[in-house]
């Protein structure tokens, strides 16, 4: 069940001030550091170019709850960041005293799925409503999604407490109470923290540890204060009970009651240390001296001995190979920059190739006729820029050929044609073959069909069998533009000419660019070796290692390479007849057929 989402905050745009000191600064992407509540450190962090999430645990809330019948619904407010789970470093201070006046718009959802949603209830004689406990339960629960890695989790302390929460479903009836759970400030961490008491106290000493970080808690101890105190969990050894070995007491107060700790449990190292004076300081400090070296594979760049990097100190050769680095670098941005270019230049050039896929109006007709002047044709007319003003309903395209006319319908549309628009231009033909006083006219009509939709999962071809009938016996052609653009790279693959191609324009029914050189070898439907090898029955085709053959599959067509010819469990160099098992050089797809290339034609 999902539990108190806090209310989504607006983000505040950074002033332009903020932007430019964080633009000069270096971020350094690992570790990625997720602070919670920790106030001007978070400033301290960033200046020194972490990778760090400002985040929160909530703040405590003043409620008017003043009169004993007066209660009032509330949402946590806690700030956690999406991906929390691909954090390295999380650091809390749980000693946070900072509240917040009630405001009502902020303890009501308003984007709802579902027929309800939960809060919580704050009822008299409660006026100081503190969501931190429940959050660090909830805080927990991300925690736990982290496997397989290391992580840090560092702890400002403060006096262990318990809260209780009233859990209330809304729903469109009237809102009803669920059981009242209870949760700790320390529920954020899996294997309970174990507190003893809450004690307050500014007297502490340093245990033994490593130097580094004995070092430092001795340089920021004075001034610091203590306000919980912690057990030394024990565990089962050779049948007595001993001090659980992976809790290290770091500090102790002069009672010898430990007040900070380190523990290695399961993927998390955690610190536990009392309020130091100046957190700014310490937390820079021991990011940078200490957890280095107890995590190193969280600090990938540690700037502890960065000084080697200065130029003072460069080895042997250093300078040498660290110029030619940079030049590298130049002289690939100049060729990044150039190959560019050249992509907005190509995509200019070539715009055509998607328009007549995706345009419609006097757009559609000018790349049509771009592309039919890369086909090669010339005397290209464009009947709209010829007569704009005209009433009578002419053809968009007019094409002087060897064999006479051709006249072009051209249409984007949204949904397939109707069989009047496919017909329009038969009307046109017989008013141009009149006016010539020939039948040299040929009629063709071109559509941009399902315009919105990808190419691939439109309908090809976009007519029906009455449509392309009624072409056949009205003498004219039906194309779509779809075919036009596999066109253009059949031309280019070497698959058709462009003066076969200009020949079918002049076809009857649904025009088709398959060449005449192709003779069909089979449609294969057995595959083995990803698709590599089939399975074909040829009859009187006579087909050889090393040959190119076409593949054809949704109307597009691509050469392949015969690699070997298998002939019952014998390798052949050549065969025309029978069953045969062909491997080719590029995998092929299912329900494509087979073409074999004709050069005698």
């Amino acid at each position: 069940m999902r539990i108190f989402d806090k209310k989504k905050q607006e983000s505040k745009p950074l002033k332009l001030k903020e932007e430019k000191v964080e633009s000069e600064i270096n971020k350094i992407d690992r570790p990625k550091i997720c602070a919670f509540d920790l106030g001007k450190v978070n400033d301290a962090l960033k200046s020194e170019g972490y990778n760090i999430y400002e985040g929160s645990i909530g703040k405590k809330v003043k409620v008017p709850n003043f009169k004993d019948y007066q209660k009032h619904q509330l949402l946590l407010n806690f700030d956690f960041p999406p991906n929390l789970h691909e954090y390295d470093v999380f650091i809390l201070d749980l000693d946070n005293p900072e509240t917040i006046e009630y405001q009502y718009d902020d303890h009501v959802k308003q984007n709802i799925s579902g027929s309800s949603y939960l809060a919580l209830l704050s009822r008299y004689p409660e006026t100081l409503f503190d969501p931190r406990p429940f959050s660090a339960f909830l805080l927990n629960k991300h925690l736990r999604k982290i496997n397989n890695r290391r992580c840090l989790l560092i702890v400002f302390a403060t006096s262990d407490y318990v809260s209780e929460y009233e859990p209330i479903e809304i729903s469109s009836s009237n809102p009803r109470a669920k059981s009242i759970e209870k949760y700790g400030i320390y529920s954020f961490f899996e294997n309970r923290i174990p507190t003893e008491s809450s004690m307050f106290g500014n007297e502490m000493k340093a245990e033994r540890m490593c130097s580094d970080l004995q070092n430092l808690i001795e340089r920021h101890i004075q001034g610091a204060i203590y306000n919980q105190t912690f057990s030394h969990p024990t565990v089962w050894e050779n049948e007595q009970q001993i001090n659980d070995k992976k809790y290290i007491p770091l500090i102790r107060n002069q009672n010898d009651d430990i007040v900070s700790y380190y523990n290695h449990s399961d993927n998390f190292h955690l610190f536990v240390f009392p309020q130091f004076k100046d957190k700014n300081k310490f937390v820079l400090e021991f990011l940078k001296s200490v957890a280095p070296s107890i995590s190193p594979e969280l600090f990938p760049y540690s700037t502890q001995n960065s000084w080697k990097e200065d130029k003072e100190y460069r080895l042997p050769n250093e300078q040498e190979l660290l110029d030619e680095k940079e030049q590298i670098i130049k002289d690939y941005d100049a060729k990044i920059k150039g190959v560019e270019k050249r992509i907005i230049k190509n995509k200019t050039n070539f715009a055509f190739l998607h328009d007549i896929l995706s345009e419609t109006g006097d757009t559609l007709v000018y790349s049509v006729i771009k592309y039919l002047k890369w086909l090669g044709f010339n005397n290209i007319v464009d009947m709209d820029g010829e007569n704009p003003d005209s009433r009578i309903k002419e053809e968009d395209i007019q094409v002087t050929i060897e064999e006479g006319l051709l006249i072009i319908e051209v249409k984007g549309i949204g949904g397939t044609s109707t069989d009047s628009e496919c017909s329009q231009i038969s009307k046109i033909k017989h008013r141009r073959c009149k006016e010539r006083n020939a039948f040299d006219v040929y009629a063709l009509y071109l559509v941009n069909h399902q315009r919105y939709l990808p190419p691939l999962t439109r309908k090809n071809p976009p007519f029906t069998k009455e449509q392309l009938n009624d072409a056949l016996n009205d003498e004219r052609g039906l194309l779509s533009t779809w075919q036009l653009y596999n066109l253009y790279y059949d031309i280019q693959n070497g698959i058709i000419s462009k003066k076969e191609a200009q020949k079918r324009f002049i076809q009857y029914g649904l025009v088709e660019f398959r060449p005449n050189s192709l003779v069909l070898i089979d449609e294969p439907n057995e595959f083995f070796k990803n698709n590599q090898v089939c399975i074909v029955n040829i009859d009187s085709v006579n087909l050889s290692v090393g040959e190119d053959i076409v593949i054809e599959k949704n109307g597009k067509f691509e050469k392949n390479k015969i690699i070997s010819i298998k002939v019952d469990d014998d390798f052949v160099e050549n065969v025309s007849q029978g069953e045969i098992g062909i491997e080719f050089s590029n995998p092929i797809k299912k329900n494509s057929k087979l073409w074999k290339i004709n050069n005698s034609n």
